[in-house]
């Protein structure tokens, strides 16, 4: 049977606490015929290689595959997915976990894709764009549910995003070759991700976020915002202006305001339903809760939402069991 999807998982220190989870999550599709795991090493300092290496032993249908030294973000996923066989990749920062049925839910929404769609981002807890959902104070525990919870409940539908958030991100294996991958300029990593989301848009494909998979996102697991790494990050967002002078650094709230006008479009169709409400409820809260913090800015933000206010007031609500 062809591989549908080839998962590349970048995994760097603290394995245990990390990559070691992540695989531990992805346990239902070692097996499955449609699914590759590829497993890349990054050069970690600490014993990380050698807990990869005793983990492979035990599961002979995942690729390990250890670098020498740290490639960066850009790198280790370019290293990876030069080794894949999926139609689609599947690039995956070790800080994450898949809830039951992710991976299946990602399958459906790969096969029911529209062609001209070539990068797809799940929705998640935590992210700087419109994929992330809101739910304050929910445990990851909590957070697993809900995102079980979704994929019991698809909504057939992609929503728009301006660039896509690389903590989970489904790419179309000939897409990613065309454009030659992740580029290695931006060194360990930040803003490789955005970079890549719009040499996509300008060759001419779409990107979406599938409000059908769910992926929790730990978040800074292993790249902790040092001196060096705020450096890097100032280095990288100047690369980015110079090869894209267009680009919009977007705040999280424009990100959920354009998913929630969206729904909106879909509401006055009369196509709306149960899960898209669900969807909606995990979203509105955040109107209020990303408002910005001064007055003059928060006051037209609030004219902005206006629409909105009543509900985004109220706050989200839990999924029923």
């Amino acid at each position: 049977m062809p591989v549908l999807l080839s998962l590349v998982v970048l995994s760097f220190r603290n394995f245990d606490a990390t990559t070691g989870v992540c695989l531990d999550s992805l346990q239902p599709w070692l097996d499955d015929p449609e699914v590759e795991v590829l497993v890349v090493e990054n050069g970690s300092p600490d014993d990380s290689a050698s807990k990869l290496a005793a983990w492979g032993a035990q599961h002979p249908s995942v690729k390990c595959l250890l670098s020498e030294s740290n490639r960066g973000f850009g790198g280790g996923m370019n290293y990876g997915a030069a080794q894949a066989q999926g139609d689609w990749l599947l690039l995956v920062n070790n800080d994450t976990v898949f809830p039951a049925k992710a991976i299946d839910a990602l399958k459906r929404v790969i096969r029911e894709s529209p062609p001209d769609v070539a990068m797809l981002g799940p929705v998640t807890n935590v992210a700087g764009n419109g994929q992330r959902l809101w739910q304050p104070g929910a445990s990851h525990a909590e957070w697993l549910r809900i995102g079980h919870h979704l994929h019991d409940r698809p909504t057939q539908r992609l929503m728009p995003v301006y660039r896509c958030d690389f903590f989970c991100i489904a790419i179309r294996r000939d897409v990613w070759n065309a454009l030659e991958g992740l580029d290695p300029a931006f060194g360990l990593g930040y803003y490789e991700d955005f970079d890549f989301s719009l040499r996509l848009r300008r060759f001419g494909y779409r990107q979406a976020i599938t409000e059908d998979v769910f992926v929790l996102h730990v978040g800074s697991a292993t790249f902790k915002a040092s001196a060096a790494a705020k450096a890097l990050m100032r280095r990288n967002k100047k690369l980015l202006r110079s090869k894209h002078p267009d680009a919009r650094f977007e705040h999280t709230r424009l990100g959920n305001l354009a998913i929630l006008q969206a729904y909106e479009e879909i509401k006055a169709t009369g196509e709306w339903t149960p899960a898209l409400e669900l969807r909606r409820r995990l979203r509105i809260g955040a109107l209020a809760g990303d408002a910005p913090r001064s007055f003059f800015k928060k006051w037209l933000w609030k004219k902005k939402i206006a629409r909105f206010r009543d509900d985004a007031i109220s706050g989200p609500a839990q999924p029923a069991s």
